[in-house]
C-alpha cells in the first residue's frame, strides 16, 4: 500500500497546474469560442504523472521492508523483494512515457501556434533535432541540457524493454548492520552493481523537475506572444501519493530551487 506520510509540498513549477492556469484564462476570461478542452497530450501527462507518483510510493515502501529484512534464507521478505523489482522497472517504463508526454505537449503548442517548425512527438527524436540544429536556438537551449541523463536512462528502458535485461537488488552492510540496497542489472549492461536505487531515481527526477523549471520559463515568453499573457504560476499543493516524483528529486536527488524550503517535519515546503 502507498507511504502514509503526511508529506505537504507547495510548488509553483508543476506544468499540470500551469496548463491548468491557461486554460482558465482562456475560456473563463478570454471567452474563447469554441471552448478550448484539455489537450490529450496533458490528459496523458496527468495521468502517467500520478502513476509513476504510486509506483515510487509502492517502491518506497517495499525498500523500506527490505532494508530492515534479515539476510538469512528462513527469515528473508521474498515477497517485498519481488515487489521491489517489479515497481523498480515500472518506474522506469513511467520515466520513459512521461518525457515523451512532455514532447508531446511542446509539440502541441508549437503546432498550433508556430506551424512552419515541426516538434516531434518522441523526446529522443526531439533530443536528436536538437542536436542537428533543426529547431529554433531557444528550443535548443532548453532541449539540450537533458541529453547526457536521458541517454543514460532511455538505454536502461531499452536493456528492460527489448534486450532481455532484468534488475536485481543488491544487499551490503553498512557499519551499523543495516541493509544498503542497490540495483544491478543480469547481463550487466545499465547498472553497476550498489548502485544505489533511490539515488539514481532521485538523480532522473531532479534533472527532470530542472527541465520542467525550464520549460515553463521558456513557455512563459512563449505564451505571452501567443496569447497575450504568461499564466500565473499558483502554489499547486501536491500532498501523499501525487507528490512522490517531486518529493524523490529532493530527498534523493538533491534537487534545490530558489523558492523551495524544508519545513519542520523533514517534507518540503514552497512558500
Amino acid at each position: 500500500m502507498a507511504q502514509d506520510r503526511r508529506t505537504i509540498i507547495n510548488h509553483k513549477n508543476n506544468l499540470s497546474g500551469y496548463i491548468g492556469s491557461w486554460l482558465n484564462v482562456m475560456n473563463n476570461i478570454k471567452k474563447t469560442q469554441p471552448p478550448i478542452r484539455i489537450p490529450q497530450e496533458v490528459v496523458s501527462y496527468n495521468d502517467n504523472t500520478y502513476d509513476l507518483s504510486l509506483m515510487l510510493s509502492y517502491l518506497d515502501n517495499n525498500l523500506k521492508i527490505l532494508e530492515k529484512t534479515p539476510l538469512t534464507p528462513d527469515k528473508f521478505d521474498y515477497l517485498a523483494y519481488a515487489q521491489a523489482r517489479a515497481f523498480m522497472k515500472v518506474c522506469y517504463m513511467f520515466l520513459r512515457i512521461i518525457l515523451d508526454d512532455v514532447s508531446g505537449i511542446i509539440k502541441h503548442f508549437y503546432d498550433e501556434n508556430e506551424h512552419p517548425i515541426i516538434v516531434p512527438k518522441s523526446f529522443d527524436d526531439l533530443l536528436k533535432k536538437a542536436d542537428n540544429r533543426k529547431l529554433p536556438e531557444d528550443l535548443i537551449a532548453l532541449i539540450q541540457p537533458s541529453k547526457e541523463w536521458f541517454c543514460q536512462m532511455r538505454q536502461r528502458r531499452v536493456d528492460l524493454e527489448h534486450n532481455y535485461e532484468s534488475l536485481l537488488i543488491s544487499f551490503r552492510q553498512g557499519k551499523n548492520g543495516e541493509n544498503i540496497l542497490g540495483h544491478f542489472s543480469t547481463m550487466g549492461h545499465t547498472t553497476k552493481e550498489y548502485e544505489d536505487i533511490r539515488q539514481y531515481i532521485g538523480f532522473v527526477l531532479c534533472e527532470y523537475q530542472k527541465l520542467i523549471d525550464n520549460l515553463l520559463d521558456h513557455f512563459d515568453s512563449k505564451f505571452r506572444n501567443w496569447y497575450g499573457f504568461a499564466p500565473p504560476r499558483d502554489i499547486t499543493i501536491l500532498d501523499r501519493i501525487v507528490d512522490m516524483p517531486l518529493w524523490w528529486a529532493y530527498k534523493y536527488g538533491n534537487y534545490r530551487h530558489k523558492d523551495l524550503a524544508e519545513n519542520n517535519n523533514g517534507d518540503v515546503d514552497n512558500r
